[in-house]
């Protein structure tokens, strides 16, 4: 008995570093061009999840040349988080600016508590998606006191259009074009920090997933919300969205900074296409793995479930620095906000 089940945790153990060592060499051949490993990588991070009763099980059984296989997973693993863990604070006399952006989501029609913690929240800029038009027309001018320059973008492809409000004077706004038919196109505004011109952008990247699943399944399953962007999944306009983008920005003559919804794991190699071209504010600056949706109250989950990936984002140029980057509260969206202090100096 004892030695079967050795035998067990041994070829367990062994399934799993080879399972490992074959889905690294796969995403490294192919990174998201097929849609399978595409949404695996979305989550990536779950690979890492058996690491530790495997472990566990392995020490408590005492089996130590199966339990040592494990160590290159264990290092592989501390290389992939170490981006989470805290940083410290850099010290800076210069200018800053504070950047917040916010999926509002169509469905949230009560947003006087996001009206209200906008107010609050210290915020320089808010790139803001999803917002309707409605609410565009009622609800923005009641924060023009505090944000009187602003950009919008209408999106009739969505619930709602992006829009970019500022303190600082928005001197010229034009729209970057993907070259994708039926698309919103980013919306690029140069602010004047007293006067230091920066490019701000904000963007609402293609949701990845077509309208009907690949298959059906039986008992109504595929209407299952995460049943259903599992079998719809598909990054293909998304991903030609961001290599357009990524193509334009290294053209971008001022100091930019790019925020929005990007419908986009940080787990991915797509992800890492975009740090190649610009700097990731939160990992620079913040701390916590920083999943931003979905929010469980905003759609009927359990409480105690939390954001599952991270889409949400403030990148800024080499020539920028971010300072401090850290989550807003649930309000009332499906997404969580992202507020980034940026120094203007290097």
């Amino acid at each position: 008995m004892r030695r079967s089940l050795s035998r067990l945790i041994t070829w367990g153990i062994n399934l799993y570093v080879i399972a490992i060592a074959g889905y690294l060499l796969v995403r490294f051949i192919i990174g998201d061009r097929f849609w399978m490993l595409s949404l695996l990588n979305t989550f990536a991070y779950v690979v890492f999840l058996p690491l530790i009763p495997l472990l566990l099980v392995g020490l408590l059984t005492r089996q130590p040349r199966p339990t040592l296989r494990l160590l290159p997973v264990m290092a592989l693993g501390g290389l992939w988080f170490a981006p989470y863990l805290p940083k410290a604070a850099p010290v800076t006399t210069g200018p800053t600016l504070t950047v917040l952006t916010q999926n509002v989501w169509g469905n949230n029609h009560d947003l006087t508590a996001f009206e209200d913690w906008l107010r609050g929240s210290g915020a320089d800029v808010l790139l803001l998606q999803e917002i309707s038009p409605a609410y565009a027309t009622e609800g923005l001018p009641r924060l023009a006191d505090v944000f009187p320059y602003q950009a919008a973008q209408a999106d009739d492809s969505r619930w709602g259009g992006n829009l970019i409000l500022s303190r600082y004077p928005i001197i010229e706004t034009t729209y970057v074009d993907l070259d994708i038919p039926d698309t919103p196109s980013p919306v690029r505004a140069v602010i004047d920090v007293n006067g230091q011109s920066v490019a701000v952008y904000n963007v609402h990247m293609a949701w990845p997933g077509r309208k009907q699943p690949r298959l059906s399944l039986p008992f109504g399953l595929s209407n299952n919300f995460g049943v259903h962007v599992a079998l719809a999944y598909d990054d293909r306009e998304r991903n030609r969205q961001i290599a357009n983008l990524l193509d334009h920005l290294q053209a971008e003559p001022l100091p930019f900074i790019i925020g929005g919804d990007f419908n986009t794991s940080d787990q991915t190699p797509t992800y890492q296409q975009l740090t190649t071209v610009m700097r990731d504010s939160f990992r620079e600056a913040g701390s916590g793995a920083g999943m931003s949706w979905p929010v469980s109250s905003a759609r009927g989950m359990p409480a105690w479930v939390p954001p599952l990936i991270r889409i949400d984002y403030i990148f800024h140029s080499d020539d920028l620095r971010a300072l401090r980057s850290w989550q807003a509260p649930p309000l009332g969206s499906d997404h969580l906000g992202l507020v980034s202090v940026i120094s203007l100096e290097p």
